[in-house]
């Protein structure tokens, strides 16, 4: 398919991406301040810190629906109008997390959390798609990934120091409101309508799009490779929980290790949308997704916090990196119906995520968190499998940079 030139100056360019990250960024913010504090909620709801953590599942089965259902609407609607609907609902979870009198109704407020992280993820990629070229996509993937890994290095120490002067309620919503209400405002004025391109007068044909991801084994076998992913990368979801219960360390020590966790998952992430032009998407993804992988199978099982945190730091390194190769490779799949791969991608994204908060649940209240680690590992280990032997490189990478 010829590649559609952007109007778009490289001044707007460039704020138009610092806008998409600062979306993907706020999007997040409640899922960080509940990771910090996971046993300040159990706690505060007399319920067990596996059971918690379960409350991630509620935000997956909303992430896939909506996932699922943008795969459909994407191509009919603006990305820019679906964005804006993701951060709104995003706003809508964080009051939801505030105002919820019972566990129950926690759990009801993570159907916005859930889908304002699908949409708006899913939603920045196929802007990406829509305004960049080819050999500039890689870097912008590696952008989107960087904040979004930022929005643990603001928001853990943000909360670790929040939470010492207000209880977890107050801490969400002071974190996550005023971001994502900025995020909403700017991305209103900055994000440009969707340019009238042949691509985009067939947007009015629901099927195509998801027919071809389904008849396509590379394209199935990279989505399912995101849901291996997120399932090995929910390692991080309990590495606080872990800190704190096995080795009697506070909410600040915790949250540090997820700044410093996060940072180097930043750097890992926008150091990988610069390689992945050399190194080829799938070359890139295979390497750092089996050291991730081999990473979290260790993460457990350390003697001593040094040596824990440090295979904890460089596991979020090539987790990052990861996820910038699988992106990029995502987003070529199908050049026709980015939205829709993307949308789809969104989806499996929390099919993984649901997996980890249930299984890994499961196995925390059952047998603790050796027996997580070595099941995320061990997914992460069988995802890399089908990364290798059945996702295709789309197209040829350029050396450009």
């Amino acid at each position: 398919m010829q590649e559609v030139k952007s109007t778009v100056s490289p001044v707007h360019s460039k704020l138009l991406l610092l806008v998409l990250g600062l979306s993907a960024l706020s999007a997040c913010l409640v899922t960080v301040a509940f990771q910090v504090l996971m046993i300040d909620v159990a706690a505060s709801f007399q319920v067990q810190v596996g059971t918690a953590s379960m409350a991630a599942s509620v935000g997956s089965i909303s992430g896939i629906t909506f996932g699922l259902l943008l795969a459909v609407v994407s191509m009919r609607y603006s990305h820019k109008l679906l964005l804006l609907g993701g951060l709104a609902c995003t706003i809508l979870g964080a009051l939801g997390y505030y105002f919820a009198p019972t566990f129950p109704l926690l759990l009801a407020s993570n159907i916005g959390v859930g889908a304002g992280i699908a949409i708006v993820s899913a939603m920045a990629y196929s802007i990406i798609g829509d305004v960049y070229p080819l050999e500039k996509r890689g870097k912008a993937v590696g952008v989107i990934v960087a904040f979004t890994t930022l929005a643990f290095v603001i928001g853990s120490p943000a909360t670790g120091l929040l939470a010492s002067y207000l209880d977890w309620r107050t801490v969400t919503i002071a974190l996550t409101l005023p971001v994502a209400l900025a995020s909403l405002v700017s991305a209103a004025f900055v994000i440009p309508k969707r340019q009238q391109t042949k691509a985009s007068t067939e947007r009015k044909q629901f099927s195509p799009g998801c027919k071809q991801a389904f008849t396509s084994v590379s394209a199935v076998a990279a989505l399912s490779v995101t849901i291996f992913l997120c399932t090995e990368g929910a390692i991080g979801y309990y590495s606080v929980s872990f800190f704190r219960d096995q080795f009697d360390l506070s909410v600040g020590w915790g949250s540090s290790f997820i700044l410093f966790g996060s940072l180097a998952g930043a750097v890992g992430g926008a150091i990988a949308g610069l390689l992945v032009n050399r190194m080829g998407r799938k070359n890139l993804g295979t390497i750092t997704f089996l050291l991730a992988s081999i990473l979290t199978l260790m993460f457990t099982f350390m003697p001593t916090v040094e040596l824990s945190g440090s295979v904890g730091l460089l596991r979020f390194w090539f987790a990052a990196m990861a996820s910038t190769a699988g992106g990029s490779l995502i987003l070529e799949q199908l050049p026709k119906f980015r939205s829709t791969m993307m949308s789809l991608n969104a989806a499996f994204m929390n099919i993984g995520i649901l997996v980890a908060s249930v299984f890994g649940g499961l196995m925390l209240n059952s047998y603790g968190y050796q027996a997580v680690g070595l099941a995320l590992g061990s997914l992460g280990l069988v995802g890399v499998v089908i990364w290798v032997t059945l996702v295709k490189e789309p197209c040829p990478t350029t050396t450009k940079t």
